[in-house]
C-alpha cells in the first residue's frame, strides 16, 4: 500500500509521549551516558559505548513531530559528524535555523558535559 512504510520500518511508540517528548527524554539520556564515557576506563568504555549507541538508535527511529524533536537529532548528529571530521554546509545551516527558530541547542550541552 502506498505511503505505509514496510513492516520491517515501523516503529513502535510510547503512547504516553508525543515524539518530542520522547525524543528529549532520549537526549538526556544520552548526555548522562555520554558523560559516563569521559570518565570511563577499561570495559567500563565498551559498556558506556553501547549504551551511547543503543540511545543514538532510538533517537533515530523515534519521530520527530515538531522543531524541537527535530533540533535534537540534527543536533546530536552535528556533534558526532564533527568528532568525526566530516561536515555537511547544509546539516549546519538547517541546525543553526532550528536552534534559532526553537532557542535550544543541544550541542552546547553537550559540550558542557565534555571533558577538556
Amino acid at each position: 500500500m502506498a505511503g505505509k512504510p514496510p513492516k520491517s520500518e515501523t516503529v513502535t511508540r510510547l503512547p504516553s509521549k508525543d515524539g518530542d517528548e520522547e525524543l528529549t527524554a532520549l537526549f538526556q539520556e544520552w548526555l548522562t551516558a555520554f558523560e559516563k564515557t569521559q570518565s570511563a576506563s577499561g570495559d567500563e568504555e565498551a559498556v558506556a559505548a553501547r549504551a551511547l549507541s543503543r540511545i543514538e538508535s532510538r533517537i533515530a527511529v523515534t519521530p520527530a513531530e515538531g522543531l524541537r524533536g527535530v533540533v535534537v537529532k540534527l543536533g546530536l548528529d552535528r556533534f558526532l559528524q564533527e568528532h568525526a571530521d566530516t561536515a555537511s554546509e547544509q546539516a549546519d545551516s538547517a541546525y543553526a535555523d532550528l536552534v534559532r527558530l526553537t532557542g535550544h541547542d543541544p550541542v552546547t550541552e553537550i559540550l558542557a558535559k565534555l571533558r577538556p
